[in-house]
């Protein structure tokens, strides 16, 4: 317990203050933590449209380079497909570089395409009939047997679905114009074509002979003895006209009119156009077909190749990696990269993809989330660490003020007595005869002046941390009395009476010091909380209990009001309309009795009042 109860600060100004504070800190950190959380979360949005359009914009990059890389292949496809003779698109065939004899061998495509991209070839002439290099309907043997049922399909589609719309239209007849050399009258074709075929992209001269066997390849290979090239002699319209002498050969079979041209060592013009990507419904969907326009002495034909889609579908998807790449002929799909006229190209990011984007695009705002909520937690605590020191702060100011009133009038009282009876004697007023009882008030004011001065300087140090304790064993019954004695005036005068009941022989490991200002405190807060009272008895006792030394100092007044925070320096135990006091004594008794290994607390009479209990080891 303390002195004296000084005003305070009007609680609702403090309260107040405090307020302020804590509008003024929140505010600054709500502007603060709202523009962060706006500007952050916009933020965080850009960076997951950004991540999430991240696989998106790869796949439309890399749609454009695999459109420029296939169209490449489809490209090469077209120059090399170009460069091939016309002949070649029939199963057997006379190459022009070979001996001029007659002779025939399978086409370089009878036993199917030589570039993975393409399904097959065909040719159709101007009565929409289709041949294809891997099928000879007139020697079977010749067909390739081992993929026979799929060339055949392959046809059989052709005729059905390209035959129509790829017809090459008739050319008129070939007209016979003669012209005088020296030596043999020889005949040559000439072509009216349509002005659909004048356009040409190149044409290409074949010998006579060699055009001859190429358009009957197959009767060559049946009896190479039908023609002889070697002399000027061909048939026309079923009539032959020179060649061998009689009996030298068998008479050759007939051949249809107008297959061959009677020459001698001239040369015959092809006219072929250049290929183009024509996109045609084929096998229950829509197929690349390149095609190209052939004209001849003997008609027009159409020759071509139909791109394999299947395999186009897997150069993608072993170019394309982990995209998903898709064609799309004569459709408008939406982001699509157009390969060839009326075939587009995408390519979509792989699933797993786009759901790692949006996983990484969900932790990006799960990390501004945790990082916002951190810092603004961090924040918060901040400001109220702020608001705490702010309180404190008040707090300390308050206590402050209350220890240099409460210390001003503590001081002041003992010091009007001294000089009180100081005066008296001096100046030789008052009884003669009482100069000894002034001489003891002066010695009781002065004690009471050493008591305040000293809890202060006590509780410096313990502030400090340099209150130095020296416990030793001794008697502690000795020690009680001689402390009883001295008060017991002072008490008297005072009108409070001391009880004590002290065996003779107890001893205890304690400071006297120390246990002298313990004990000082407890008596004069003792005497202080009783004055109102109607039995103003203070019991000093001590007992053994155990390994313990308990020493108990009672009272009959009104008790503590506020027990927890009665050990506190500055704080008291009553109300502030209680005795005067500094509110160190309890605080500095307790730390005095844990420095000597002892304990000093609070305990509730039964009838009223308070009784506190110093407790010490034994000796």
């Amino acid at each position: 317990m303390a002195t004296r109860a000084v005003r305070r600060p009007p609680r609702q100004a403090r309260r107040s203050n405090i307020a302020i504070v804590v509008v003024l800190l929140l505010g600054v950190l709500a502007a603060l933590l709202g523009g962060w959380g706006i500007t952050g979360w916009h933020d965080v949005r850009a960076r997951q449209a950004t991540i999430e359009l991240a696989p998106v914009a790869a796949a439309s990059a890399r749609a454009g380079e695999l459109a420029r890389e296939l169209r490449g292949e489809l490209d090469q496809l077209l120059v090399r497909e170009a460069r091939r003779p016309y002949f070649q698109y029939q199963n057997l065939f006379h190459d022009p570089r070979a001996s001029p004899g007659p002779s025939v061998t399978p086409s370089p495509l009878a036993i199917g395409p030589d570039d993975p991209l393409v399904l097959g070839y065909f040719q159709i002439d101007a009565n929409a009939k289709v041949t294809t290099p891997a099928i000879n309907d007139e020697f079977p043997q010749l067909s390739d047997t081992k993929r026979l049922v799929e060339h055949r399909a392959f046809r059989d589609a052709v005729t059905a679905e390209l035959a129509g719309p790829l017809v090459p239209e008739r050319a008129q007849d070939v007209v016979n114009v003669a012209e005088t050399f020296e030596g043999p009258t020889f005949q040559r074709p000439e072509i009216r074509a349509t002005q659909t075929q004048v356009a040409t992209a190149h044409t290409y001269e074949i010998d006579s002979g060699s055009y001859a066997q190429n358009t009957n390849a197959n009767r060559v290979y049946g009896n190479p003895d039908v023609l002889d090239t070697s002399a000027a002699s061909v048939e026309t319209n079923g009539e032959t006209i020179g060649g061998p002498p009689t009996g030298t050969r068998a008479p050759p079979k007939p051949i249809p009119p107008r297959h061959i041209v009677r020459t001698v060592k001239s040369t015959i013009t092809i006219s072929l156009s250049s290929l183009e990507w024509r996109t045609l419904p084929f096998l229950t969907s829509r197929a690349l077909v390149a095609v190209r326009q052939v004209s001849t002495p003997d008609g027009n034909f159409t020759q071509g190749f139909v791109v394999d889609r299947a395999a186009l579908t897997r150069w993608l998807a072993g170019h394309a990696g982990d995209l998903v790449a898709e064609l799309h002929p004569d459709e408008h799909a939406r982001g699509a990269t157009e390969l060839v006229p009326g075939w587009e190209l995408t390519v979509a990011p792989n699933p797993s993809a786009l759901a790692a984007a949006s996983h990484d695009a969900a932790r990006t705002a799960t990390t501004f989330l945790f990082r916002f909520v951190t810092i603004g937690a961090v924040a918060v605590l901040a400001a109220l660490l702020v608001v705490w020191l702010v309180v404190r702060a008040e707090r300390y100011a308050r206590e402050r003020s209350q220890f240099a009133a409460a210390a001003a009038h503590e001081l002041r009282t003992p010091l009007a007595g001294l000089q009180l009876y100081g005066d008296m004697l001096a100046d030789g007023l008052g009884d003669p005869t009482k100069v000894r009882d002034y001489a003891k008030r002066m010695s009781e004011e002065a004690s009471r002046l050493g008591r305040v001065v000293s809890n202060v300087l006590g509780f410096s140090q313990l502030e400090r941390g340099n209150l130095s304790i020296a416990s030793k064993p001794g008697n502690l019954a000795v020690a009680l009395k001689g402390l009883a004695e001295t008060v017991e005036p002072a008490l008297d005068r005072a009108g409070a009476v001391i009880d004590l009941d002290v065996p003779d022989e107890l001893t205890a490991t304690f400071d006297r010091d120390a246990l002298a200002r313990i004990i000082g405190n407890l008596l004069d807060n003792a005497e202080k909380y009783t004055r109102a009272a109607d039995d103003r008895t203070i019991h000093l006792a001590a007992a053994r209990v155990g390994p313990t030394v308990e020493i108990t100092v009672r009272d009959h007044g009104a008790g503590v009001a506020n027990p927890a925070s009665l050990f506190k320096a500055f704080a008291r135990g009553v109300a502030e309309d209680g005795p005067a006091g500094l509110g160190l004594g309890l605080a500095l008794s307790r730390s005095l009795a844990r420095a000597m290994g002892g304990e000093l607390a609070y305990r509730a009479a039964d009838d009223g009042g308070a009784v506190f209990v110093v407790t010490l080891a034994r000796a």
